[in-house]
């Protein structure tokens, strides 16, 4: 189970290797803000829990078990997004509440938010 810091910088290399069918330190740097250092640091850790494949100064793929855990990062964050829309956060504070929240919340904590995400959906 990775750490709430490794699942940031897990999610962040996920929506690149989306994006461009790979991730670079320098790209995960930029858009998480940090230093080319604690990116590798982190990519060392990721790659020996096996979520992702790589190389000092080659490029980041993820496993497959880093892909099943980015995929579920990425549910987790919708879920959290639609669930700020319904208690009617202003739209310009929800990416930034679901980025300060959604790697700090237990497994169980998610699963019953979506559980009132979909009944709130239905009764709608």
């Amino acid at each position: 189970m990775p750490s709430p810091s490794e699942e940031k910088y897990l999610e962040e290399i996920y929506y690149a290797v989306l994006e461009n069918g790979y991730a670079r330190i320098s790209l995960v740097a930029k858009s998480l803000k940090v230093g080319i250092s604690s990116v590798s640091k982190m990519a060392g850790r990721l790659a020996q829990e096996g979520f992702i494949d790589y190389k000092p100064y080659g490029i980041i793929s993820l496993t497959q078990k880093g892909m099943k855990k980015g995929r579920e990062l990425e549910r987790n964050h919708k879920v959290l997004e639609e669930f700020f829309r319904l208690v009617e956060l202003e739209e310009t504070l929800i990416e930034q509440e679901v980025m300060n929240i959604a790697h700090h919340l237990s497994n169980e904590a998610l699963k019953k938010i979506e559980i009132h995400v979909k009944e709130k959906r239905t009764n709608s």
